[in-house]
């Protein structure tokens, strides 16, 4: 999980090779990407082959993890 996760880290010695995960690196692995696929000439969502053990890994972490955030309301002035 985690060789595939630092796949595209940009490494110059070996000590960022073992460097703590990056929340962005977390969120590439969860992430879906489009590919076009040529036999049935349309678009499709990809995903990485260790996605979901990274979603069980982050649901321990918090149940709602994954839960839709709450728009923030911001009242405005009446004109009236």
């Amino acid at each position: 999980m985690f060789k595939e996760a630092v796949h595209g880290r940009g490494v110059v010695n070996e000590k960022q090779r073992e460097n703590p995960l990056s929340i962005e690196e977390i969120v590439a692995s969860v992430r879906g990407r489009y590919k076009w696929n040529t036999t049935e000439k349309k678009w499709e969502v990809g995903y990485r082959k260790m996605r979901d053990y990274w979603i069980v890994l982050l649901l321990t972490i918090s149940p709602r993890i994954f839960a839709m955030p709450v728009p923030k309301v911001v009242p405005t002035k009446i004109l009236a």
